[in-house]
């Protein structure tokens, strides 16, 4: 299964369209509608589709802004080609979980491919998310690297994981324009962000609006492949 592509990253909504109408107006970036009334994102090759609301069990019912879900590929699939000039591209998930040591473990399966540059599997902070993190690289799962983070302040990290439990809760997204000019665009647009704040994968910005427990967008100034591990948040 070397290089090959087992899931892929789905967010699903209660009313995909006006979801996909908020994502589009944030992002700058127009989605294609595809079969079943899933709205699908070109993020830089990464595919985000906009999916109805998959109910779990009886009481699974849709929340106000939806959840992220890296559903199975049956067979896998090959690994999408990225392009380094797209406006917005995906370079990482935020994995919310309890525990740091034991997440890992259990996704290692999928992160086979894997290569930790120096300083990879130690904690770093996310301090929009209210997170300490732990970076994993592959190429398995969708974005390139996986975010597994743990919460370290009652904030926006452990009220997904109350509302949602353990799994994708967070999307960093870089653009092509660069942080400061994609961040004045954006609030041309009324789009409202946060402050600047240094976190696993660079400099970060956070889409403001969402509630707390997400998901969230961040967009952040250093490709998940040029961010320099052991970067700390102040």
């Amino acid at each position: 299964m070397s290089g090959d592509r087992w899931a892929r990253l789905t967010w699903q909504a209660g009313d995909p369209g006006a979801l996909a109408g908020d994502l589009a107006r944030w992002l700058a970036i127009r989605p294609g509608l595809v079969d079943g009334g899933v709205w699908r994102f070109d993020l830089g090759g990464e595919a985000l589709d906009i999916v109805p609301w998959r109910r779990e069990g009886p009481g699974d019912e849709p929340t106000a802004d939806g959840r992220l879900v890296f559903e199975p590929i049956a067979g896998g699939s090959d690994v999408p080609q990225r392009d380094p000039e797209a406006r917005v591209a995906l370079v990482g998930v935020a994995w919310a979980t309890v525990e740091l040591d034991r997440a890992e473990a259990e996704l290692d399966p999928w992160l086979f491919a894997a290569e930790r540059s120096a300083g990879d599997g130690d904690a770093h902070a996310d301090p929009h998310l209210g997170a300490r993190t732990r970076l994993r690289r592959g190429t398995s799962l969708p974005g390139g690297t996986l975010v597994l983070a743990e919460p370290d302040t009652e904030g926006r990290l452990a009220a997904a994981l109350a509302r949602d439990g353990e799994g994708p809760c967070a999307l960093y997204l870089r653009s092509a324009e660069g942080l400061d000019a994609w961040a004045a665009a954006a609030r041309g647009r009324g789009v409202r962000l946060s402050a600047r704040r240094r976190g696993p994968l660079g400099t970060a910005v956070l889409l403001l609006g969402r509630r707390g427990a997400g998901p969230h967008l961040l967009i952040v100034e250093n490709s998940a492949t040029a961010a320099r591990p052991g970067t700390i948040a102040p």
